[in-house]
């Protein structure tokens, strides 16, 4: 029989976070067998060939965390893995993402990607502020290509601190977008499990230009317009996610997309289940594998 796991970062969670514990027990409540395991107590054997201690080929994997390479071992030792490894990737690094969204020609932000850097930020990139400055102007935002919870999202008023910031990421990868005045201090999170969206709310925080609930934002629930569904659904497709939060500016600009977007809330506000919802996608998904 088939174990189904909801593997997380035990690096940076000492017990299961929020939406492990919800994925469990919407995994419990369909009769499967289930366990929580930390990517810190998977053993991965890489030759003579791929295998991840304990879980074995057949297996079935919610990957809540962002270890790619554990979640590519996963995969090439026979367990199905949900979201792919390839899909956490693309949206792991916001870069990643605008290139395949743009590539389809999704609505969003003028983003500009910063050159690549080492140890120091230093004269090198100087034409590219220069370059942003004109094409975006100010304020601007300044995103780091890896980050969660808007930790990572800064706002950038003048050149001076634009400079401040560039010249801090040293040799960590960012990005810089144009400002949307329209959408400060307010997004809208739409909730794609399969093929339509399950739950959506509007995050509106009065204190900062970033919307997210970890900065102070207030949830309300919403009820999307058909056009925002499609775009939902359709950013996750472009990114192979079977689930995922997609965040929407003003005037249906895609923000951002998220393989792991958090559950409570958006299940708080709106009385969706959305774990239970995943769940039975997956137990789907595997059905028709089968």
């Amino acid at each position: 029989m088939k174990t189904y796991f909801v593997i997380y970062n035990g690096f940076w969670n000492t017990t299961p976070p929020d939406p492990v514990v919800r994925l469990e027990a919407a995994l419990v409540q369909t009769g499967v067998t289930v366990r929580v395991l930390k990517n810190t107590d998977c053993t991965v054997t890489l030759a003579p060939v791929v295998s991840v201690d304990p879980v074995r080929a057949g297996d079935v994997v919610l990957f809540w965390d962002k270890d790619t390479r554990l979640a590519r071992a996963l995969e090439a030792a026979g367990v199905s893995v949900y979201n792919s490894a390839a899909a956490v990737a693309l949206c792991d690094d916001k870069s990643e993402t605008h290139r395949v969204l743009a590539g389809y020609g999704i609505p969003m932000p003028k983003t500009l990607l910063a050159p690549m850097t080492y140890l120091e930020v230093a004269e090198p990139i100087e034409p590219f502020l220069t370059v942003a400055e004109k094409e975006l102007g100010f304020p601007l935002v300044v995103k780091e290509c890896f980050g969660s919870l808007g930790e990572q999202v800064y706002l950038a008023k003048t050149r001076e601190e634009l400079h401040t910031l560039a010249y801090g990421m040293r040799h960590r990868p960012f990005l810089l977008q144009e400002y949307v005045r329209d959408a400060a201090g307010e997004d809208k999170r739409l909730y794609v499990v399969g093929d339509r969206v399950v739950a959506a709310m509007k995050r509106i925080n009065s204190s900062d230009f970033r919307a997210n609930i970890a900065h102070g934002g207030k949830a309300l629930a919403y009820t999307p317009t058909p056009e925002e569904e499609s775009l939902a659904v359709r950013c996750c497709r472009f990114l192979g996610l079977h689930f995922g939060g997609v965040d929407l500016l003003q005037g249906g600009l895609v923000c951002e997309v998220n393989s792991n977007a958090q559950m409570a809330g958006i299940t708080a506000c709106t009385g969706v289940d959305v774990a239970g919802a995943i769940a039975k996608e997956v137990l789907r998904l595997e059905e028709r594998r089968s």
